[in-house]
């Protein structure tokens, strides 16, 4: 029998194709489970989106310092045992050299967990998961009664560490992000408020230029989503940033007076950048509260 050319290629790439890792995972399930290929494909498919393989791995590079993580789920119901809550897929920046290290220089090495804990909570919080405190300890390779008497002292602080303990317990809080911004528009210029804070110069001044950035571009397009995309963070972290603004804007009059300040830092960044950014949404106005 004369095996066509076209039909000897289609074998020759479907051969290619069985010696694949997807097709070796897929006969191995059939093999271990006694499941049919068909169910071994959708088992190998979930498989790929857990662990962010293949076309799933999209926007998930790891960057210097991050890591992989599996957290409970932000909505999975209190009191119920971990084991059976949903977990999710996140990614956490364990080390910030430029911060980590300037905060370990200047205020010791307590101060530089305490800043990676919020900062990792945070990331956490913003990804749809909630760490424990018994999470941050692995992390962090310490133990969690050190995590705890971190808590405490950020609690005192103004701080809350949005954990699965104290989300659940009191609430969301106030992230040391907004905490920064509150002690800057007080009056507190950026240095002093790394210093109240044990925190890094470099980080305040980033939360205070994203902050004039959010407002800004916020007023300009009217859409949470795509400030996020132009500003370059996440729809969580803007939310927080506008709805700071809008809540200030109504409660205090001195804020009035730092508004020009605001509006001028972030309009230099939207002339220079933000503005330029192309969100690619056709999307309605979705925002709360005064331009």
């Amino acid at each position: 029998m004369i095996i066509p050319q076209a039909v000897r290629r289609d074998q020759h790439q479907a051969r290619l194709a069985l010696k694949s890792a997807e097709a070796a995972f897929e006969t191995q399930i059939v093999k271990g489970t006694n499941c049919s290929p068909f169910e071994a494909g959708i088992i190998t498919e979930k498989a790929k989106e857990v662990f962010g393989i293949g076309e799933h791995a999209e926007g998930r590079v790891l960057l210097d310092g991050q890591m992989v993580f599996f957290a409970v789920a932000s909505d999975a119901a209190p009191g119920q045992a971990i084991e059976a809550c949903k977990k999710v897929r996140i990614v956490l920046t364990h080390l910030d050299r430029d911060d980590d290290l300037e905060v370990q220089k200047k205020h010791g090495a307590s101060h530089k967990r305490r800043q990676q804990m919020m900062r990792m909570a945070v990331e956490a919080q913003e990804q749809g998961a909630l760490l424990t405190q018994e999470d941050l300890a692995l992390i962090l390779d310490c133990d969690v009664r050190t995590i705890r008497k971190d808590i405490q002292a950020a609690r005192g602080m103004g701080i809350t560490i949005p954990t699965r303990g104290t989300v659940r317990d009191i609430g969301p809080g106030i992230s040391h992000k907004r905490r920064a911004i509150e002690l800057w528009l007080s009056g507190k210029e950026a240095l002093e408020v790394a210093r109240h804070l044990n925190h890094s110069l470099r980080a305040v001044e980033r939360y205070i230029q994203t902050f004039c950035r959010v407002v800004y571009a916020q007023r300009e397009m009217r859409h949470i989503l795509k400030t996020a995309l132009v500003v370059g963070i996440s729809v969580a972290a803007s939310t927080t940033y506008w709805e700071l603004h809008c809540d200030l804007v109504k409660a205090d009059k001195a804020y009035q007076a730092r508004l020009d300040e605001i509006l001028s830092i972030g309009q230099v960044h939207w002339n220079v950048a933000d503005g330029k950014k192309n969100p690619l949404l056709t999307l309605k106005p979705l925002v709360r509260g005064p331009r």
